[in-house]
């Protein structure tokens, strides 16, 4: 009898010291849960994201392409100005039509030729001991602000396989192809003075351009 008293009176000692309060162990695990719980959530959110990212990039990617093959299928504008190829080389070679006059070479130009007719020349060496004459320039040969349409007008080629011939205010030239590597002619100088006439000779060094075989 006195031995279930007192296990009677320590079990009630225990609830006792307990109290109303949860014990620390039962937190913990309480605290662990919630903590699983949150994590669970997280993933399961991060997942979604990571779904919605790819959705719209393969739907970005989608528009991307399809805007892609309307720009493809467009009809391309054809632009202002044509394109321009190197179509030959030559030196030019000129002397007074006198007797015993020297050869002198002059300069060497290149020209560049479009599809549509139209040339361009450059000049890529010139002589200092050149006897050609040459004009002073005038105010209209010097381009303006109004005169850009002109720079964006080209003229068709002079010069083709069988000669060249030009005519300006300042000179009228005509030169014929006599060989292969050899255009021969002469030119007219238009000076205040007088008309004056000098021979002139394109030495090929170089055609690149079907046009002036």
């Amino acid at each position: 009898m006195s031995g279930r008293l007192r296990r009677h009176s320590r079990s009630g000692e225990l609830a006792r010291d307990e109290g109303p309060f949860v014990s620390f162990t039962d937190l913990f695990i309480g605290i662990l849960f919630l903590f699983l719980i949150l994590v669970a959530a997280l993933m399961l959110m991060n997942q979604e994201a990571a779904q919605r990212e790819e959705v719209e990039t393969q739907t970005m990617s989608e528009q991307i392409q399809q805007t892609q093959a309307k720009l493809d299928a467009a009809p391309k504008s054809t632009p202002d100005q044509p394109a321009f190829r190197l179509g030959i080389v030559f030196n030019i070679y000129q002397r007074p039509e006198v007797a015993d006059a020297d050869w002198t070479y002059s300069r060497t130009v290149r020209v560049f030729r479009a599809a549509n007719g139209v040339c361009i020349n450059t000049v890529w060496l010139r002589s200092n001991l050149s006897t050609a004459w040459m004009p002073p320039i005038g105010e209209a040969d010097i381009p303006t602000a109004a005169q850009h349409d002109l720079l964006r007008s080209f003229q068709p080629c002079g010069l083709s396989a069988s000669g060249d011939h030009w005519e300006s205010a300042t000179e009228t030239g005509d030169l014929k192809r006599i060989s292969k590597d050899l255009y021969s002619g002469s030119v007219v100088l238009h000076k205040k003075e007088g008309d004056s006439k000098i021979e002139m000779q394109y030495k090929i060094l170089g055609i690149y351009d079907d046009y002036f075989h």
